[in-house]
């Protein structure tokens, strides 16, 4: 994904922050009662694969409601957004995000960075995702998105759309399903930020932000989207071998653009998004844990990444490998990891805005003395990466 990257400004304040104590964005700013929260954000609606019956023959008729009431403005009828009602086959789901930030009657500075976090969980709710996590409203999505607002960013945390079959009974359906609900997720993730350059350019700016220096975070599930969101940017990239049902029909993808959407989140039958005349493009990309679905996405000009990723991750590999379901342990779909595409993220330039800052904070020197180490772990052995820039390995201990 090439980008014009802003990076004087952004960088500017980070690297002048290395020589100054309580300086925003490097430490905590604010007090827990110098933030403020605003919880149920709505900033989008799309239809819920979670609760429609995409079999019921009422289908076409419900999306040709759909689409006509969205393309004219008009609200959608109580029925779509209630599963319990027969009347509809298909549902749609108001999305939302909860801000933090600096309280702005305190906060001397306008025009504050964001901090778009992603949440895990699987692309399903919990506990279906045989996990306690999964949601906007996670403690650890909370707690950063505080330590953030101390420093002096906005922090958003958003939900977006789940849903998708981890019992199917082969690997292909298992693939097709994933791969569809991240790239759902990666629409609602596009619709969020263009909504949210739109209403600081037309709408009064409710959150104080500047619209040119957007973070998007992402843990575990949403570090896939997040790195999903930095390199997915040709309509070619949905074709490559391992989105292919049949790879000897190289026009066919497990991702029908006609059905759900193009790159951008427009068109398709079953989607809802509609330009406002904003683009969704980002300055920097953090994935803890997750994935990259594949390298070819990078281009020289990618925006800024920085990986922190579990050197034995058990479920996301950290260099190359099979994703494996929590929920069933099943194999879904080849993806590289942080140890891997970091590598590239280097040979790019693409980090370089930060690759030349000076040693001196402990987190930087404890990764920067990690690289072109050998890591073993209850028998296996992982070579960490020389010309890593940006990565963060967590090295763990044994356990039985």
């Amino acid at each position: 994904m090439k980008h014009v990257l802003r990076t004087t400004a952004l960088y500017g304040t980070l690297v002048l922050a290395m020589h100054a104590q309580a300086q925003r964005y490097l430490t905590e700013v604010f007090t827990d009662a110098q933030i403020t929260i605003t919880p149920n954000v709505t900033y989008a609606t799309n239809i819920d694969f979670l609760t429609s019956t995409l079999s019921s023959p009422q289908v076409p008729a419900d999306l040709t409601e759909l689409h006509t009431l969205v393309a004219t403005g008009q609200p959608i009828p109580t029925p779509y957004y209630t599963p319990s009602d027969q009347s509809t086959a298909i549902k749609v789901k108001d999305l939302q995000f909860d801000v933090y930030q600096p309280d702005q009657a305190i906060d001397t500075v306008s025009g504050r960075p964001v901090v778009l976090y992603l949440h895990t969980g699987n692309a399903l709710p919990p506990p279906i995702n045989g996990s306690p996590n999964g949601l906007r409203t996670d403690s650890t999505a909370v707690e950063i998105c505080k330590r953030m607002a101390r420093r002096g960013y906005v922090a958003i945390s958003m939900s977006y759309r789940l849903g998708w079959n981890p019992l199917a009974p082969t690997e292909e359906e298992r693939r097709g399903q994933l791969l569809n609900a991240i790239y759902r997720a990666l629409h609602d993730v596009r619709q969020c930020i263009r909504g949210l350059k739109k209403n600081a350019a037309e709408e009064g700016n409710t959150y104080d932000i500047c619209s040119d220096r957007i973070i998007v975070l992402g843990e575990g599930t949403g570090g896939y989207i997040a790195l999903a969101n930095a390199t997915l940017d040709h309509p070619s990239e949905l074709y490559i071998e391992k989105f292919l049902p049949d790879p000897f029909e190289p026009t066919v993808s497990y991702v029908d653009s006609n059905m759900v959407g193009n790159i951008n989140g427009f068109g398709g039958q079953l989607n809802l998004y509609l330009p406002n005349g904003y683009d969704h493009s980002t300055q920097f990309c953090v994935n803890m844990g997750g994935a990259l679905a594949d390298t070819s996405w990078m281009d020289p000009g990618d925006v800024p990444m920085v990986a922190f990723h579990t050197v034995f991750d058990p479920y996301a590999p950290f260099t190359e490998g099979i994703v494996i379901v929590p929920t069933t342990q099943g194999p879904v779909v080849p993806v590289q990891g942080s140890n891997l595409f970091e590598v590239l993220v280097n040979a790019y330039g693409n980090n370089a805005s930060f690759a030349g800052l000076p040693d001196g904070d402990p987190f930087t020197d404890r990764a920067r003395s990690l690289y072109g180490t050998t890591q073993v772990h209850s028998g296996s052995t992982v070579n960490i990466n020389t010309g890593t820039e940006g990565l963060f390995a967590f090295v763990t201990p044994d356990w039985p």
